[in-house]
């Protein structure tokens, strides 16, 4: 918010809330309402934006990894690592996936690492992520080092709702 002072100068003020909305990732959403309010002089046209700002919730994203092939720690750590850059790519390129994003940016980016026992549950997962329109990211090793090449190892999933990710994962144990 800026205050004049007299004609030459301003004053800025640090507007509490703007400042909590910043943190969020919801304050371009919440400029979005304004605006639209201001426009149509009628909130209950702008009911899109009002539950675009609803969306803003808890984000996560989960990296799965396999168990049934042998990957020493630190493959693990960078199978890992791939997932979730791949995901985090995937995530800044959709512009529908824009304020999700933001809201698991601006809370701390929460990633949490699972373990699946097979292949097939692997992309069984990934495959209801995917129709549930959750972001994916399926990794397949480079075969450099202990690996063939085209292995699958870990899958991304996210950022996404909380409730979604949770409806696919919560039965899988952590690494």
């Amino acid at each position: 918010m800026v205050v004049k002072k007299d004609e030459t100068q301003t004053i800025d003020i640090i507007d509490t809330i703007e400042q909590k909305l910043k943190k969020a990732g919801c304050l371009e959403l919440h400029y979005q309402v304004q605006e639209c309010i201001a426009e149509t002089r009628d909130w209950r046209k702008c009911q899109d934006h009002v539950k675009r700002f609803r969306v803003s919730e808890n984000c996560k994203m989960v990296i799965i990894v396999r168990t049934d092939i042998v990957m020493g720690k630190g493959k693990i750590a960078a199978q890992c690592a791939h997932a979730a850059l791949e995901c985090y790519r995937k995530a800044t390129a959709n512009p529908k996936k824009h304020y999700m994003f933001k809201d698991w940016l601006y809370n701390g980016q929460p990633k949490i690492v699972l373990k699946v026992s097979n292949e097939v549950e692997l992309l069984d997962i990934a495959h209801k992520a995917r129709q549930v329109g959750i972001t994916t990211a399926i990794i397949r090793d480079a075969g450099r080092t202990q690996l063939q090449s085209g292995t699958v190892t870990v899958i991304g999933i996210g950022p996404g709702p909380n409730v979604e990710i949770n409806k696919i994962t919560s039965h899988l144990k952590l690494l």
